[in-house]
């Protein structure tokens, strides 16, 4: 990713390049490496919403996309362009679905009660995000927000998994969070 994803933005474009970029992370690494890392049977209930006794977790994942909401009213561009909104839900539904699938599905399959793992699975995460630092003709407000922002959240997201065994609640949460990021992500960079 560290050469994709600067020579697809400036080849195709910032725009073109970075759907390239996160067309070929998805289904060329998150989904095909999630189904590999989850037997069958592990898959069963990945997805549930059931929270057993963990029930902060809704509650939290309700505080922090509503904290993203308010910082994202007073950030977003005015006024924020329909495009921008209209793109960014499908992109937040398959890049939530496909960064949890393999993430957290595969890591939580896998690591089991094993914090090592764990732990490896958000520092891996948040190394994902460094390469996008490097796109050509794209801001993300920095590098501190982007890679900052995947470490805590994805740290966040793994601590909801380990605890209810289920990838969920952690799908929603990353949806809503990118619904809410990438319209401003889009807004910014590609918007005119």
């Amino acid at each position: 990713m560290f050469v994709l994803v600067p020579t697809l933005t400036r080849w195709l474009g910032p725009a073109p390049g970075t759907l390239a970029v996160f067309a070929l992370y998805w289904f060329g690494f998150c989904l095909p490496l999630g189904f590999v890392f989850q037997r069958p049977g592990q898959r069963r209930g990945l997805l549930s919403l059931k929270v057993g006794e963990q029930r902060w977790v809704p509650w939290s994942v309700l505080a922090l996309v509503s904290l993203l909401a308010v910082a994202a009213w007073f950030e977003w561009p005015r006024p924020t362009p329909w495009a921008a909104i209209t793109w960014a839900l499908p992109l937040a539904v398959v890049n939530g679905f496909a960064e949890e699938f393999y993430w957290r599905g595969a890591f939580v399959t896998q690591a089991g009660g094993r914090r090592g793992l764990q732990v490896w699975g958000v520092v891996l995460f948040t190394a994902w995000h460094i390469p996008l630092v490097f796109a050509h003709g794209v801001s993300y407000h920095g590098p501190i927000v982007v890679v900052g922002g995947a470490a805590v959240v994805g740290a966040f997201w793994g601590l909801i998994a380990a605890r209810t065994g289920r990838i969920g609640w952690t799908v929603v949460s990353h949806i809503l969070t990118n619904a809410i990021v990438f319209v401003d992500l889009i807004a910014t960079n590609f918007g005119n």
